[in-house]
């Protein structure tokens, strides 16, 4: 009976041993992002060595916690990453508020009990920053005047701030790449040459980057300050390039007049050697 069980328990354990599966090793990188006034959310990326170099990590849940003292963690909830091995997971307003005396917070991101990644964890520790932005104009010249502070109202000097108008296919650049606050944390950065916009809006941004205390921080304003963009669609009018239906008149009219003289003369032939052989017949 002893050797039965002893056998028993020797199969079971070569049966574990050799049943797992040997799980990839994700990377795991994580950001903090605040857009003032909007939303704030951490940026998940996730990839792995594969067999033609590093793939997105895709469909993978990760778990995120946010770190209320050393034994104690508070989840937040689930995301999962798209098929670029990407994932966003929002901020509340009453999961950030939970901050230590310092105004810092501390959050984990995990990787639990996933069938093909093994488990990992990745912590992000940040302080909280405010990024206040206007336009004004001097002597008939508008500029993006910028503060930044910590959480407590103290200006962050020092600190490289980039301006960008928004566009369709990306962020275009103002003035320097960057421009470093002062004492006050403030930048100022001239509007001096016009730029179009929709309805004459403008809308820029001044950002923070991927600042490794701050995270990303981000302020938005729109401003009536562009010229006008004159609408010189032809979607409603009638070209080569339209769709059916706004085809021109010429090229339905020759076309048409084309085929009709191709035609006739055919159809006219074949009624005629139709005569033809009636007459024949009939004679």
């Amino acid at each position: 009976m002893k050797l039965i069980l002893k056998i028993s328990t020797l199969l079971l354990l070569v049966t574990s041993v050799f049943g797992q599966v040997d799980k990839i090793k994700a990377r795991v990188s994580v950001q903090y992002n605040k857009i003032m006034n909007q939303e704030s959310f951490i940026s998940i990326s996730a990839k792995y060595k594969g067999e033609n170099g590093f793939e997105p990590a895709t469909n993978v849940e990760f778990h995120a916690y946010q770190k209320i003292s050393e034994d104690s963690l508070l989840h937040l909830g689930t995301v999962t990453t798209n098929t670029f091995g990407a994932a966003k997971f929002p901020l509340s307003e009453n999961q950030n508020s939970i901050t230590s005396v310092d105004s810092n917070f501390t959050f984990l991101v995990r990787i639990e009990n996933d069938p093909k990644f093994s488990d990992a964890e990745t912590e992000l520790t940040i302080s909280d920053a405010n990024l206040v932005a206007g336009i004004e104009t001097v002597d008939s010249v508008n500029q993006i005047t910028a503060t930044l502070t910590d959480a407590t109202g103290q200006p962050l000097a020092g600190q490289p701030l980039r301006v960008q108008l928004q566009r369709m296919f990306g962020p275009l650049s103002i003035g320097e790449e960057s421009y470093e606050t002062d004492e006050n944390g403030t930048i100022t950065v001239p509007l001096e040459e016009p730029m179009p916009g929709i309805n004459g809006v403008l809308t820029f941004e001044v950002v923070l980057n991927e600042s490794d205390e701050y995270g990303t921080v981000k302020a938005i304003i729109d401003a009536p300050i562009g010229i006008p963009i004159t609408d010189h669609s032809t979607f409603d009018k009638r070209t080569m390039w339209s769709p059916p239906s706004k085809t021109p008149y010429y090229l339905l009219i020759f076309p048409n007049l084309i085929i009709l003289g191709v035609w006739v003369p055919i159809l006219m032939l074949i009624i005629n050697l139709f005569r033809i052989s009636r007459a024949k017949v009939d004679s």
